[in-house]
């Protein structure tokens, strides 16, 4: 279903994602990883989805 991709960190920050992955008891630190990349996602993409309804209602005088 997934193809694995290397992606590179920092040791500090590989350590750091290590250890909040086992405190918050995720099964492994990739699964953290993709885990904190989905939700950075959702969040770009809503922020996105917000600011085309601002330029909507911008555009039809709804606001300033």
């Amino acid at each position: 279903m997934f193809s694995r991709h290397t992606v590179k960190l920092d040791k500090a920050l590989r350590d750091r994602a290590r250890e909040a992955a086992e405190k918050a008891g995720y099964s492994s630190l990739e699964e953290f990883v993709a885990h904190a990349i989905e939700k950075e996602l959702a969040r770009l993409e809503e922020a996105e989805a917000k600011d085309a309804v601002v330029k909507q209602l911008k555009g039809l005088g709804y606001l300033e």
